[in-house]
């Protein structure tokens, strides 16, 4: 390759995405022949921003939980009206990730906190991510009772540590509060994100539902899922659909196979004045163009598609298409159908 110098050709292709993208343009790396050389600009190998002082790191993690951009009202009567199953699940369940409306109490949104609880919690047992929050937050607390009671512990009074206090932890005090190494690396890069104002909770709540993904999945350690789970309970979106949750897949189909009395809610879940009524057992409604009844009890038993689950994306975005656009509100039931 005329005019190309070999050992700088070969070092571009060790470059690593972050350099390419703070780095001068590709050309430069190129000499227009082999007596005038181009003039390269030296490259900037660390990007690392610098930290924000205390205060701005709150600022970048914490505020009042924003009021709901939607009705419950509204909400109840678009999906009580496109399927009458729903007036069923309204009556059984409480939404009590909405219970602030009731209250009228305001919460507190720490972004830092919900993401970090997230990544601690995955790819284990909710009795060991208990254990391994409460052993994070002591950390940092070191008041807090060596051997606890953890069935009396409320995870959301627990003190939790700030963003800039992780970066200032080691990894062998990480370690011994249960986290691998892979999770260390994630909750410090969640951490520093915060610290140096590249995620900041106030310009998050106002981007749209898809912004949000890509922006919180470029944390890692943070998937299309976490980011979802986070708009529905967090940020409190109305129309989210999270297609890769097995228990939402299995609750559509548990769901369209009820008849027009609609599916039960587990029963620790369901409200304590509930009374069932007898109600009719006309077939429910299944919309056109989706699964047929055989399809869907087939699954229900155990068959999963060729991609391991109960409902591809294309099925589940079919069949919750008449919900939208409050499909995490018909969500939040389908978690709490009965198996």
């Amino acid at each position: 390759m005329k005019g190309v110098k070999p050992n700088t050709v070969r070092r571009s292709s060790r470059l690593s995405l972050k350099e390419k993208r703070i780095g001068p343009p590709l050309e430069a790396e190129f000499e227009p022949s082999a007596h005038k050389k181009a003039k390269v600009e030296p490259r900037v190998i660390d990007s690392e921003l610098p930290l924000l002082p205390e205060d701005k790191v709150k600022l970048c993690t914490t505020l009042n939980q924003p009021k709901l951009s939607f009705s419950i009202q509204e909400a109840r009567q678009h999906l009580c009206s496109i399927d009458s199953r729903f007036a069923s699940l309204f009556a059984q369940l409480d939404l009590k990730v909405y219970d602030e409306l009731r209250s009228g109490k305001v919460k507190e949104l720490n972004l830092f906190r919900v993401l970090t609880t997230s990544i601690l919690g995955q790819q284990i047992s909710w009795l060991a991510a208990r254990s391994i929050m409460y052993k994070f937050c002591r950390l940092f607390a070191p008041d807090l009772p060596l051997q606890p009671n953890l069935d009396a512990v409320n995870k959301d009074e627990l003190p939790f540590p700030t963003p800039l206090q992780v970066l200032k932890a080691t990894d062998d005090e990480l370690r011994r509060a249960g986290l691998s190494t892979a999770k260390i690396k994630y909750v410090r890069d969640v951490a520093r994100r915060f610290s140096d104002g590249r995620l900041d909770v106030r310009k998050i709540i106002h981007m749209n539902p898809e912004a949000c993904i890509t922006e919180l999945t470029q944390v890692k350690g943070v998937g299309r899922w976490t980011a979802e789970m986070l708009l529905m309970f967090a940020l409190r979106s109305p129309d989210i659909l999270p297609v890769g949750d097995l228990g939402v897949q299995r609750g559509i189909v548990k769901f369209y196979l009820s008849n027009s009395a609609g599916p039960k809610i587990s029963e620790r879940k369901r409200k304590d004045d509930y009374v069932h009524h007898d109600e009719s057992k006309a077939p429910g409604f299944l919309p056109s163009n989706s699964l047929s009844l055989e399809q869907l009890v087939s699954r229900s038993q155990g068959n999963k598609t060729k991609k391991h689950m109960y409902l591809d994306p294309e099925e589940m975005s079919v069949l919750a298409a008449p919900w939208a656009p409050y499909r995490s509100v018909a969500c939040m039931f389908m978690w709490s159908i009965e198996g």
